[in-house]
C-alpha cells in the first residue's frame, strides 16, 4: 500500500544550503516544535546548517538537516522530522538517500537514534547502509562508512571526563581485541605469554595478594600495561602530522605494539636484555617498533619526538631480572632509596625532554608506594613539580581505576590500622610549548 501511495504522490526532495535564508525557516520551526524530538531544529544557531527539505504534493511535508564539517571530514545527520499524517519509511529513507548523494567527498557520515523514535531507529537506517559503533542506553551512534572512521570517536567516549574506568564494557571490549592481537603476535613468534613476557613474577612472586585472594595469579604476578589505555593516549595526544613515539622506561609491549599497530615509529629504551629480545620479536611485523637494551638516565635518543609516554616501575613494588635470573646493575627499582630512585627516574624524563618536540604531549602512567613505615612516597606530587620545573604545563590529571575486587579483600586486613588500598593508578598528561596551538595541532574529534 506504501508503494501505491507513492506512485500516487508528487515527492520532492530540495537541498538548501542552509535554512536559514532558504525560505523554509517558519515551517522548519513549526515542525520542529511539534515533532518535539526534534526541537533543537527550531533554533536559530541549528538553522544555520543544510537541509533536505520534504514536499509531498507542493506541500512543506517535512525536513532533515545535517552539517558538512571539512575540518573533522565527517557528514553530520542533525535533526529530521516528517507531519503525523505523513510519515512514511520509505520516503523518509529517500531523504536519508538525498543526504548521502549530497556527500560528494565521501566522508563518514554520523548519526545518534533512538530505538524509541518511530523513524530515527536503529533498523531504518541499518537498511540503508548504516553501521551501529555505540550503544548507550536507548541510543544508538551509528555510521555511513567505516568503523575504523569513528575509532577517535569511540575512543573519545571513554574520556568523557578525568575518570578512565578500565571495568566498563566498551573499555574491556577494546582491550579484549587488543589483547587478542598480542596473543597471536606471541603465537607466531613463539614468545611465552606475550603480555608479560619476562616479567613472570615480578610482582610478590608465587606468594603475590592475587594467589591469596582468588587462588591464582593473575598476569602471572605481574603488572601489565593496559592497551587501552595506550590506544586512547596514542589517538588523544599525537599531532595530526606526529608519528614518532619515544618511551625512556620500555617496559611490556603493550605501547609498543599498540603504536606499531597505528604505523606509528616506535622506540623504547629498557635496561634488561630478555624484555627487549620478547617484545621486538612480538612486534617484529610493524615498521620501526623496537626496544634497544639502554639505561634511559645516561642515554639520550638521535630524534625528535612527537609524543613521549612513560610507565616506569613503582619503588620497590616489583622485581625485574634478566636472563641470569638477576636483576640488572642500574635497575631503578632495585635502588638504595627512593631519592635515588627518583633522581635516575628523573633523569631519564630530562634527556626525553629534551627530544620532545615543541607543542608536543609527555604522557606518564604514576602509582604511589609507601615507606617501609607505610606512609606514601609521593611520586604523583613529586612528578607533578618536577615537570612543572622543567617548563611543561600540567594539561590534565586523570584518575585510572583497576578492579576492586582483589582491594576489598585486602582492606580486611588493612583497615585495622586505618590503610586504606589504593584501586587507581594517575595519568599525568603534560605539555610542552604554546597551549594555544593544540587545537590546531590535533586532530579534530567531531561531533560527539
Amino acid at each position: 500500500m506504501n508503494q501505491m501511495k507513492m506512485f500516487k504522490e508528487k515527492v520532492e526532495l530540495i537541498k538548501v544550503d542552509s535554512v536559514i535564508g532558504s525560505g523554509y525557516e517558519e515551517q522548519v520551526t513549526e515542525l520542529a516544535l511539534l515533532d518535539k524530538i526534534a526541537h533543537r531544529a527550531a533554533r536559530k544557531n541549528m538553522q544555520i546548517h543544510s537541509a533536505i527539505i520534504l514536499k509531498i504534493d507542493d506541500v512543506f511535508s517535512g525536513f532533515f538537516t545535517f552539517e558538512v564539517n571539512h575540518e573533522a571530514k565527517e557528514y553530520c545527520l542533525l535533526q529530521s522530522a516528517m507531519y503525523p499524517q505523513k510519515k512514511d519509511k520509505a520516503i523518509y529513507g529517500k531523504m536519508v538517500n538525498k543526504i548521502i548523494e549530497c556527500n560528494t567527498d565521501n566522508y563518514p557520515m554520523i548519526m545518534t537514534v533512538s530505538t524509541k523514535h518511530d523513524l530515527e531507529t536503529p533498523k531504518v537506517f541499518k537498511e540503508l547502509g548504516f553501521k551501529t559503533w555505540l550503544v548507550k542506553n536507548d541510543w544508538h551512534y551509528i555510521v555511513y562508512g567505516e568503523l575504523q572512521d569513528v575509532r577517535l570517536k569511540e575512543l573519545s567516549h571513554l574520556t568523557m571526563t578525568n575518570l578512565w574506568r578500565s571495568t566498563s564494557g566498551l573499555w574491556l571490549k577494546i582491550k579484549r581485541a587488543w589483547n587478542e592481537k598480542i596473543e597471536a603476535a606471541g603465537l607466531k613468534h613463539n614468545i611465552e605469554d606475550p603480555k608479560f613476557a619476562s616479567r613472570k613474577g615480578c610482582w610478590q612472586g608465587s606468594s603475590g595478594f592475587s594467589n591469596v585472594v582468588s587462588g591464582k595469579a593473575l598476569n602471572g604476578n605481574a603488572s601489565v600495561l593496559d592497551p587501552t589505555s595506550c590506544e586512547l593516549i596514542l589517538r588523544m595526544f599525537m599531532p595530526k602530522n606526529g608519528f614518532r613515539v619515544y618511551n625512556p622506561f620500555g617496559g611490556g609491549v603493550q605501547m609498543g605494539f599498540v603504536a606499531g599497530s597505528y604505523d606509528y615509529e616506535y622506540l623504547a629504551t629498557e635496561i634488561r636484555q630478555n624484555q627487549c629480545d620478547a617484545n621486538n620479536a612480538i612486534c617484529s611485523d610493524f615498521y620501526k617498533t623496537r626496544w634497544i637494551k639502554q639505561d634511559s638516565s645516561t642515554y639520550t635518543p638521535k630524534e625528535k619526538y612527537d609524543l613521549a609516554f612513560a610507565c616506569p616501575p613503582y619503588y620497590r613494588i616489583e622485581k625485574y631480572t634478566d636472563y641470569d635470573g638477576n636483576t640488572v646493575e642500574g635497575d631503578i627499582d632495585s635502588l638504595g632509596s627512593y631519592e635515588k630512585f627518583r633522581e635516575t627516574l628523573f633523569n631519564g624524563y630530562k634527556r626525553s625532554i629534551e627530544q620532545l618536540n615543541d607543542n608536543c604531549f609527555f604522557v606518564v602512567i604514576v602509582g604511589d608506594s609507601r615507606d617501609g613505615n607505610g606512609a606514601y612516597l609521593g611520586a604523583e606530587a613529586d612528578h607533578e613539580t618536577f615537570f612543572k620545573e622543567q617548563g611543561l604545563h600540567i594539561y590534565n590529571k586523570v584518575v585510572y581505576l583497576e578492579s576492586e575486587f582483589t582491594r576489598f579483600a585486602q582492606a580486611k586486613r588493612t583497615l585495622h590500622f586505618r590503610k586504606i588500598p589504593k584501586a587507581d593508578q594517575k595519568v599525568l598528561i603534560f605539555y610542552k610549548g604554546d597551549m594555544s596551538k593544540i587545537k590546531d595541532n590535533y586532530p579534530n574529534i567531531g561531533r560527539l
